[in-house]
């Protein structure tokens, strides 16, 4: 008799159970954390003075900063909808998965929205992860493109950096030279890189799941190539990524014009720029306190703006903005058809790979892209 299934049945609530208690652990410690970061920036700040510039917000210019903050996002589902192709996928579609994604990444204390973008697009299209995923990578390199602009026109500008930002801007730019120069090796020689990549990630792996790992990461590679080679796309995705930062700093303008702060345009446009450029450092629960300390660290501390005033537009903007992401993200996980339960085990379920996508084959991919 066989007693493997049986095994495999009660090991999974006890993998199950250790899963829950990792998640409960990290969200405690990174609660922890934030509770620090809140009280250093209640430390640094006058928060009498916040008080009083939040007694005389204005309710119509925080509905319109809301609703820059919101279309900016949808922005960005476009561009990635956009770098899906020759997949297709509906702008209904696409908009509902980014903003889920943006919510877990904010609810998340370690970031998994990107992957969760795949995994919902495979739960509701049928679309494999490696097919998306590279469309995926794509779309957040291209919110980091405005380093180089950046670091383009830091000569015109009086700004003066401290060592943290300008650690944070170089680290961010060698990131994108690595990239890059991966992409160009991947579109000059895809065969040697396609085995340079395989090679390491299966060496380790059990022989029954080398096959699946070594057709998940050949696919990858050639939508990617093929991703590439279309230069036109890319203009494209990148004409969106103007759009949306601009409506970045429309959202940051108005919210400090919200609580009664006037803030040069250049300012905000450098300002929230590299407040965005922070995001890929893992962050508590919610963002709670990191989004307060960083936007002091960047409008005071770089361009001179007053702690009360920054103080203000970010205990204003924080909570509004985690409120209109929630909304936005529980209303859209409701046309996936899953529950947050099941959106937060996608973010888990990194190393599984479905059984229609191990049997995929490179080369007919690679057809299909081609034709398409």
């Amino acid at each position: 008799m066989d007693l493997a299934p049986a095994r495999r049945v009660s090991r999974a609530p006890r993998a199950r159970a250790a899963r829950l208690q990792t998640a409960a652990l990290r969200t405690v410690v990174g609660l922890a954390f934030g509770a620090v970061l809140v009280l250093a920036f209640m430390r640094l700040v006058n928060m009498a003075g916040v008080y009083h510039r939040l007694q005389h917000l204005s309710i119509g210019l925080a509905l319109a900063c809301g609703a820059a903050f919101l279309s900016a996002y949808v922005v960005r589902a476009l561009r990635w909808r956009c770098l899906l192709r020759p997949c297709r996928v509906t702008v209904r579609r696409a908009v509902a998965i980014y903003y889920v994604a943006i919510f877990l990444n904010w609810l998340l204390p370690i970031r998994g929205g990107e992957l969760a973008m795949s995994l919902l697009l495979r739960h509701t299209d049928r679309i494999p992860v490696s097919r998306s995923l590279p469309a995926v990578s794509m779309d957040k390199a291209m919110d980091l493109l405005p380093v180089v602009v950046l670091l383009a026109v830091l000569p015109l500008t009086p700004l003066r950096l401290s060592g943290p930002l300008w650690i944070l801007l170089l680290s961010t730019l060698a990131l994108l030279v690595v990239a890059g120069g991966i992409l160009v090796l991947v579109a000059w020689r895809p065969e040697q890189i396609q085995a340079i990549l395989i090679r390491p990630a299966t060496a380790l792996l059990p022989a029954r799941v080398r096959g699946g790992v070594e057709e998940f990461v050949a696919t990858f590679a050639a939508t990617l190539i093929a991703l590439v080679r279309r230069p036109r796309l890319l203009l494209i995705a990148g004409a969106l990524t103007v759009v949306a930062l601009c409506l970045d700093a429309l959202f940051c303008l108005l919210a400090f014009r919200a609580v009664g702060v006037v803030v040069p345009v250049w300012v905000v446009l450098y300002g929230y720029t590299f407040f965005n450029l922070a995001f890929i450092l893992p962050s508590p629960p919610g963002q709670v306190g990191s989004n307060e300390l960083i936007g002091l660290l960047i409008f005071s501390g770089s361009f001179g703006i007053s702690r009360t005033g920054v103080g203000a537009m970010f205990v204003f903007s924080h909570p509004w903005t985690g409120f209109l992401m929630t909304c936005a993200g529980l209303a859209c996980l409701s046309t996936t058809r899953l529950t947050m339960r099941g959106a937060l085990g996608l973010t888990q379920k990194q190393g599984q790979l479905p059984a229609q996508e191990r049997g995929d084959r490179s080369a007919q991919m690679r057809e299909e892209l081609e034709e398409a």
